[in-house]
């Protein structure tokens, strides 16, 4: 059963975030082929943007896993503890996937995900966290749709990154 993992570093309000956009242009690829990855993608919020609203500055990326094993290979390698020395242990979260999720194309440039069932439709990925009994619906969403997902838990997606 494919599962899917995400956390989310909360920043300071004066964070500079182009140091994470760097990050994601800079090492998003070192995951491209990672052993039992579907894809990773790398999913970002900045207080300052223009074509959406987040309340806060974040990193929050959302990994699709094939098993567990696969996951918590990643989450004992080198990579994943140098990115714990630097930002903090975060508080994973994983949810069990019903269907085969789909990955964010290349026209998506940003993500809406919710944890109630009822708020979304139409998601390419859903899944549910067992232990807390939450759901999870995420939806790519391309430019021309972001205007109808405004006040929803919005994210700029920077890179995919595929297993």
């Amino acid at each position: 059963m494919m599962i899917a993992m995400q956390y989310k570093f909360v920043l300071p309000a004066d964070y500079d975030m182009e140091l994470i956009e760097r990050r994601i242009k800079d090492k998003g690829y070192l995951l491209d082929g990672w052993p039992g990855l579907v894809f990773k993608a790398y999913l970002y919020a900045r207080q300052d943007a223009t074509q959406y609203h987040s309340p806060v500055n974040c990193y929050a990326p959302l990994y699709v896993w094939e098993d567990h094993q696969a996951m918590m290979a990643f989450l004992n390698s080198d990579g994943f503890k140098a990115l714990c020395q630097q930002f903090g242990r975060p508080n994973v979260e994983t949810w069990f996937l019903d269907t085969v999720p789909t990955p964010p194309a290349e026209q998506h440039h940003f993500a809406s995900i919710a944890h109630d069932a009822n708020q979304q439709t139409e998601t390419d990925i859903q899944g549910i966290n067992y232990h807390a009994w939450q759901t999870l619906s995420v939806t790519w969403i391309c430019d021309a749709e972001l205007s109808a997902y405004q006040g929803q838990e919005l994210y700029a997606v920077g890179y995919v990154a595929r297993g």
